[in-house]
């Protein structure tokens, strides 16, 4: 007796749609009743990285012909590492565009000239989340473009090659209640286009450049953004010539990892003091000054605040500051310009351990090593914090609570009058004797705030 002809309907839909596209597809041949239910499946996955018999081009083509002609198809994914014949992805694409009411819609594809779209993807009026990667190329937008329902895209080292008619910005005034936008693997360098991301209803932008081999440095760019309800920005990038800033008004929260050129130069070095830069990220920092939440990566986005100093403006609804690295020796040197501009900031994390000044190595007393100054001049004494009404301060341990981190730590004890609590967390695996020793310390440190009470936790 066949059990799962017993089941009701919509528990054998469920239970189709876990099974791999070519499982799936043989229950057509199973029943008439499979082929029914199969003609309201979720879920149809092709890659093939996965096991199969024949070739994936008749895996396929023979899973998509046996599908009834009302068959929905509510999340389509081909995902191919082997080269196709363009003709057979977008005869496939076509019958899920136009006849399967797709709502989501995921294409890895390689190839290698590129993979071009049929234009028939522009207007499709179900998809309301898209996927593009791999070595897609997008260089014909058409006039009758629209995507009524797309709230979600996402490139992933998608290239866009047309700077006459810019498809990259027709794509996206194709999208009127697109919310949600991912550029990720962007090289600009190998876009035609106009430097303008322009969308009246996006929500979430996060864009992460990509460095290829042999890649020398950036080409003279500069990029507009026109996001007026914009709450969200995640950007990863080298600084253009400059920024044009139509609208942040609406940004929330924003996490940044930008880094200045020389000459359009890149070979993995810092900018140094006295170079001629040719980034220029004052507008965009000026753009982002009504932020809540603010979350920077060492070291360049240290290093471009430095240099853009000037430009910091006052950040009067920033309440929380992240600052991320992995490693100490990075300077903190815009730290004080920023604390200084932030007159309502109340939370601030360090991930990656603390910066403070290297021990000499010529240290060899222990008189010696109590004299020597571990606070970093960078910053200038300390006097920001004096006036700093942060609330709470988090940081990591990445040195098992040398001398150098409770020094830092006690400056920043000594000043914040208005600290309430300091959660500390160590992320090496000590001995109980060792973390004995560490909580010690810390509760022993004098503290300019009566109410501060101090949290300390091991990994």
């Amino acid at each position: 007796m066949n059990r799962i002809s017993d089941l009701p309907d919509e528990l054998i839909s469920l239970i189709v749609s876990t099974l791999a596209a070519k499982d799936a597809a043989s229950l057509l041949v199973t029943s008439r009743r499979f082929g029914s239910i199969y003609s309201i499946i979720p879920d149809l996955y092709f890659n093939d990285k996965v096991k199969f018999q024949g070739t994936f081009t008749n895996l396929v083509s023979e899973a998509m012909a046996r599908l009834e002609t009302t068959t929905c198809i509510r999340r389509f994914s081909l995902k191919s590492e082997r080269g196709l014949d363009p003709n057979r992805i977008n005869h496939w694409l076509r019958n899920v565009l136009n006849l399967r009411g797709v709502m989501d819609l995921e294409m890895g594809i390689y190839g290698d000239n590129g993979y071009t779209l049929p234009l028939e993807i522009f207007t499709c009026k179900t998809v309301k989340k898209m996927e593009l990667g791999r070595e897609i190329v997008i260089s014909v937008v058409p006039e009758n473009a629209l995507l009524p329902a797309l709230e979600t895209l996402i490139f992933d080292n998608v290239r866009f090659s047309n700077l006459a008619d810019c498809a990259f910005k027709a794509f996206l005034s194709a999208c009127p209640v697109l919310k949600e936008l991912t550029i990720d693997g962007m090289y600009w360098e190998t876009w035609d286009w106009s430097g303008i991301v322009s969308s009246q209803s996006l929500q979430r932008l996060t864009i992460g450049r990509v460095l290829p081999d042999g890649f020398n440095g950036p080409d003279h760019q500069n990029i507009t953004f026109d996001t007026p309800n914009l709450t969200y920005l995640e950007y990863s990038d080298f600084v253009p010539d400059g920024y044009t800033i139509h609208s942040f008004e609406s940004l929330v929260e924003a996490k940044l990892h930008l880094l200045v050129m020389v000459n359009h130069e890149w070979h993995g070095q810092f900018a140094e003091d006295g170079d001629i830069l040719s980034s220029n990220a004052t507008n965009l920092i000026q753009g982002i000054r009504n932020v809540q939440i603010l979350q920077l990566s060492a070291p360049y986005m240290f290093e471009t605040l430095y240099f853009f100093r000037d430009a910091i403006p006052v950040f009067e609804k920033l309440h929380h500051l992240t600052m991320t690295h992995d490693d100490t020796v990075f300077c903190w040197r815009f730290l004080p310009f920023l604390l200084n501009r932030t007159p309502n900031l109340k939370t601030l994390v360090f991930e990656g351990g603390l910066h403070y000044a290297e021990e000499p190595d010529d240290v060899e007393e222990p008189d010696d090593v109590e004299e020597h100054d571990y606070v970093c001049g960078c910053m200038s004494g300390y006097s920001c914090l004096l006036t700093c009404p942060l609330e709470i301060l988090e940081l990591d341990l990445w040195e098992h609570g040398t001398i150098g981190e409770l020094e830092q730590i006690k400056h920043f004890l000594g000043k914040l009058s208005r600290l309430e609590l300091l959660k500390v967390h160590s992320r090496e695996r000590l001995s109980n004797k060792e973390k004995l020793r560490i909580v010690t310390d810390l509760l022993i440190l004098p503290r300019a705030s009566p109410k501060c009470k101090i949290q300390i936790s091991f990994t």
